[in-house]
């Protein structure tokens, strides 16, 4: 995850784990919804672009293909910020505004960006964490980014991206065009680690 490894390493995409392109399935605790057709947004703007990825112009904060070859992208357009999600050609959902927050683990870290679509919340992550403690032996990073979809509170579904070439939160882009809060927006995320 280049957002990552820009902490780590010098600037470079990192293949995504074999995750990416698996829904991932909720615990006892939660409900998982994967709707039939798609429901049009309650507050989202209506579609400004004819590409749900990033175009010339704006600043890419995000982007990734799920397994279902729909795209989602977080771009900072000129009207403000963008969360987009659809297919390559033609975005279903467009939501504007979002705020952000991420935080450091002990190799590794996470950042979120939060949209609301009346009581729904999109949470698009990225996240690297460590799996493995055992002194003199590697890391062995768990690399996840998606999203995640609440309402009321409860996880209706998290996504993950399946994409080797996907653009992880960009934090310095992220830091220039959305408001930050203290705290992550969900613990949640730990659903896309590794079992």
């Amino acid at each position: 995850m280049k957002a990552f490894v820009i902490l780590i390493a010098p600037v470079g995409l990192v293949a995504c784990d074999d995750m990416r392109g698996a829904d991932v399935p909720p615990k006892a605790d939660a409900l998982s919804v994967q709707p039939t057709e798609p429901r049009p947004p309650l507050l989202a703007a209506a579609p400004t672009s004819k590409r749900t990825d990033c175009r010339d112009g704006e600043t890419p904060i995000f982007s990734c293909r799920m397994s279902d070859e729909n795209r989602l992208a977080v771009c900072a357009a000129p009207q403000g910020v963008q969360y987009r999600f659809g297919s390559e050609d033609a975005p279903q959902m467009v939501i504007e505004g979002g705020s952000w927050a991420s935080t450091a683990y002990s190799g590794g870290g996470e950042a979120q960006i939060a949209f609301a679509n009346g009581d729904t919340r999109y949470i698009v992550f990225s996240r690297m964490v460590r799996t493995n403690f055992t002194p003199g032996e590697p890391n062995d990073p768990a690399i996840s980014d998606g999203v995640i979809v609440e309402r009321g509170g409860k996880v209706l579904s998290v996504r993950i991206c399946d994409d080797a070439e996907a653009l992880p939160v960009q934090y310095d882009a992220a830091e220039a065009h959305l408001p930050r809060t203290d705290a992550l927006f969900t613990d949640q995320t730990t659903r896309a680690d590794p079992e």
